[in-house]
């Protein structure tokens, strides 16, 4: 579960379309950063060590609905916080995020769906 971390909503992004691509990358140095990253409450990354190298969710928002992508650290690293960049591909856009998790805190992304 997410525990008793406060959720930080980084980004509100309204989109047109229910397909989300996502990719995830350590920011910074690669420090053995692990993540499980939540869509809508469900797992969809467990305990993903970042890297240099992307890793590429594919996901669908749901209509009419707020979607959450909620980044939970599992670990620190070496180098505390846990730094991700996540970038989002929707719409023919591209958001970058930097997201920010630790022990206090779960760091989150909003989609909006119309």
């Amino acid at each position: 579960s997410t525990g008793n971390r406060k959720n930080v909503v980084l980004r509100n992004i309204d989109i047109k379309t229910p397909d989300i691509k996502v990719e995830l990358y350590d920011n910074g140095d690669v420090d053995g950063d692990e993540v499980t990253v939540y869509f809508n409450g469900n797992v969809i990354s467990s305990k993903q060590k970042l890297t240099a190298k992307a890793i590429t969710l594919n996901l669908k928002a749901m209509k009419n609905s707020t979607n959450e992508l909620v980044m939970y650290a599992e670990n620190l690293g070496n180098i505390p916080p846990n730094t991700a960049l996540m970038k989002v591909y929707v719409d023919g856009q591209t958001y970058e995020a930097r997201v920010e998790s630790d022990e206090k805190k779960n760091g989150v992304i909003r989609f909006t769906l119309k």
